[in-house]
């Protein structure tokens, strides 16, 4: 039997996982990977006495003692987004393995990149918004609510973005959805009754910035087109058309990250920024945030970082 020291949970389908595995093999590191969509493949008992995970697939078995795990590298996220609809198996599968893995902070002796109980919190936008102004960050002028017409000005553009992450099925296809620029009279003709959303002020002459954090060490990025800022969402390009330029913050900008991040207790985040006017303003971070493509385009070693810190 394989006695596992870092447990990580992720997707069959999951670049940024499979970098880390990559790691763990050239580190000779004895780590078990789980995956979501898996389960049914392995054999799992969770003894509650002896505080084990026993995880048997068809070629190996393995053991986790709460004592003596070293890390548990979280690749998933806490909610369950989605609208497609499931058979009673599936809703059964979804539900219980779902609440399994949320019961995994029994290994409360570990390193967790992230914490399931602060992932949960840090998902949550608006509560972000709040931490990022109190440690001192600009914030693009923001309301929320499915009722906002007093605020806004007819002739000023605004971003238009979902509360939470929007992933929608309609028949056989998936419609994700995206930040939206909008004119202000338009927004106002708009109807918001159903469903409360996030508005802001759009920022002018903008550059993307991503940063990807990993405990002290962060790795800022910026995003742009010929060698411009992108009007509206970059997420709506072709990545091919892109380009993520490896950029040094300022010293306050980079204490106000690490302080959102201590705050949030995350160890890792992809944080997005943006800088209008010489201004550095927060939009929001991912606490499992993907950043297996941005390592491939920029050649930041940010999974080295993530392997250091799951392993130290």
């Amino acid at each position: 039997m394989n006695e596992v020291d870092h447990l990580i949970i992720s997707n069959t389908i999951d670049y940024s996982t499979d970098l880390i595995c990559i790691q763990f093999q050239k580190r000779g590191l004895n780590y078990l990977r789980i995956n979501r969509d898996k389960f049914l493949e392995c054999n799992i008992t969770y003894s509650i006495p002896d505080d084990s995970l026993i995880v048997k697939t068809t070629d190996e078995e393995y053991i986790i003692f709460g004592d003596s795990l070293k890390s548990i590298y979280f690749r998933a996220p806490v909610f369950l987004r989605s609208s497609k609809t499931y058979s009673l198996s599936q809703q059964l599968y979804r539900s219980q393995w779902s609440a399994f893995i949320r019961n995994l902070i029994v290994f409360d002796k570990c390193k967790w990149v992230n914490h399931l109980v602060s992932t949960y919190r840090a998902e949550n936008k608006m509560y972000q918004l709040k931490v990022a102004k109190e440690v001192g960050f600009l914030i693009p002028d923001t309301i929320v609510g499915n009722c906002c017409t007093e605020f806004i000005k007819s002739s000023n553009f605004y971003i238009v973005k979902s509360l939470d992450t929007a992933l929608f099925h309609d028949g056989n296809k998936e419609l994700f959805t995206y930040s939206t620029k909008i004119l202000g009279c338009e927004l106002n003709d708009a109807e918001l009754q159903e469903a409360p959303v996030i508005i802001q002020k759009y920022l002018e002459d903008k550059t993307d910035i991503r940063v990807t954090i990993v405990e002290d060490r962060l790795f800022p990025v910026k995003i742009t087109k010929d060698s411009c800022g992108i009007e509206g969402d970059w997420r709506k390009m072709s990545k091919d058309l892109l380009e993520y330029s490896p950029i040094t913050l300022p010293t306050d900008i980079e204490n106000k990250i690490r302080e959102i991040m201590k705050r949030l207790d995350l160890k890792f985040g992809g944080m997005d920024l943006i800088l209008s006017n010489n201004n550095y303003y927060f939009i929001e971070v991912n606490p499992t945030g993907e950043w297996g493509w941005l390592k491939y385009e920029s050649k930041l070693d940010i999974d080295i970082a993530i392997a250091d810190c799951l392993s130290n």
